[in-house]
């Protein structure tokens, strides 16, 4: 019989057979692989602008309802809907015919109250001398100086009487305050609306605000390189909808706080718009510019991996005459520094000139005979796209 130490040593013997055989089978397998095509890009050397990435909305730099300030019927609307208005185009007519008559009236009030007042000025002329001879006493004196003086707050009132009516004339005619691009209309002609109704809304179109939010760990930065560059930072923004569409603007806000719940800090950019692309309300990408990095050694952004324990790599193109195409891709574990979507810094790891795969990785193991294809090639030849699917398909049998 044997011992449990024999039949310990049996076992292991036969689990490194078995193990020794596979890992030989796979590195055939992996040996008979056939080249994959791998698009590639050079590190290069350039400025790079540090930034801090965001979401924010677009807010028209001014934003004013048109409310009426008098009641009557509207007689006239004079725009169309969504048209560009100009600051003091006309909108809208209501019927002015009772303040014209109560501007009529208080013109009236005022020529009476001025024509009493004539007579009672007078009056107080003649009074002086009748009383200097003591023909009148001096209460009837103080009498007619007092008539006087009730004539001029009654002329006063008739004339304010009149600048109300005026006023109230001239809100009868209601046109647009700002330059901008008009709304929809809440009332139609032939309704009769009171005070304070709200009519429509005009929108500044340009420039355009951008309000946004920042995390309390980037403030610090951000308000530092904010001050040092006299409370003005560059934005460069994208239509979150249409990416082709960018703009770049500057910062001009700070709120005073932090929000308690949510630890983010609302902050107001500010950007020209004069061929309208963006409009209020639309949702941007927001890129700050804290700082530029002068020279520093940059990558395809979309070349950066990360393995199962969280660790960036690249795969490295290097020159191999043991390889069919003299290509092999070698994974390197670079030291990175500022990421942004489109361009990654390399602290080291790398030099300028090196060639890196940007798409193809998920093909690829350390080692692998590749073929490159320069990234600003649009298009794969049939005979790479064919190798492409062969090790595709090698690649899912194992």
């Amino acid at each position: 019989m044997q011992s449990l130490g024999d039949v310990t040593k049996i076992f292991f013997i036969i689990s490194f057979t078995l193990l020794t055989g596979c890992g030989k089978k796979k590195l055939e397998t992996q040996k008979g692989r056939p080249p994959v095509p791998v698009v590639v890009s050079k590190c290069v050397r350039q400025d790079m602008p540090v930034s801090i990435a965001t979401i924010g909305r677009c807010r028209a730099y001014n934003e004013v309802d048109i409310v009426t300030q008098v009641s009557g019927e509207i007689l006239s609307i004079d725009f169309e809907e969504g048209a560009f208005v100009s600051q003091g185009q006309p909108l809208f007519h209501i019927d002015d015919r009772k303040y014209r008559a109560s501007l009529q009236s208080s013109e009236a009030e005022l020529a009476r109250a001025r024509a009493q007042l004539s007579i009672d000025e007078l009056q107080l002329e003649r009074s002086k001398s009748l009383m200097n001879k003591d023909y009148i006493s001096k209460q009837e004196f103080e009498t007619y100086s007092t008539r006087v003086e009730q004539d001029k707050a009654n002329v006063a009132a008739a004339e304010a009487a009149i600048i109300r009516a005026k006023v109230d004339l001239e809100h009868c005619s209601i046109q647009a305050p700002i330059s901008g691009v008009i709304g929809k209309r809440l009332m139609d002609r032939g309704a009769v609306v009171d005070t304070m109704k709200k009519l429509v809304t005009i929108r500044q179109m340009s420039p355009l605000y951008v309000d946004f939010f920042v995390s309390e760990n980037d403030f610090p930065k951000l308000r530092e390189k904010f001050q040092n560059k006299n409370n003005q930072l560059n934005l460069n923004m994208k239509l979150i909808a249409h990416k082709d569409t960018t703009r770049k603007g500057v910062l001009k806000f700070l709120d005073n706080k932090i929000d308690y719940e949510s630890g983010v800090i609302q902050l107001r950019g500010e950007f020209e718009n004069t061929d309208y692309r963006f409009w209020p309300g639309n949702t941007v990408g927001i890129d700050v510019e804290l700082e530029i990095l002068k020279d520093a050694l940059v990558v395809s952004s979309e070349s950066i991996k990360v393995n199962n324990m969280g660790k960036p790599y690249l795969y490295q193109i290097k020159p191999d005459e043991a390889s069919v195409t003299k290509h092999r891709a070698v994974q390197i574990f670079p030291e990175l520094g500022f990421r942004s979507e489109l361009l990654s810094v390399i602290q080291s790891g790398l030099n300028g000139g090196d060639m890196v795969v940007v798409r193809g990785n998920m093909l690829l193991g350390p080692g692998s005979d590749v073929i490159p294809i320069p990234e600003a090639s649009d298009s794969m030849p049939g005979n790479l796209s064919q190798q492409s699917s062969t090790s595709q398909q090698n690649t899912m049998k194992e």
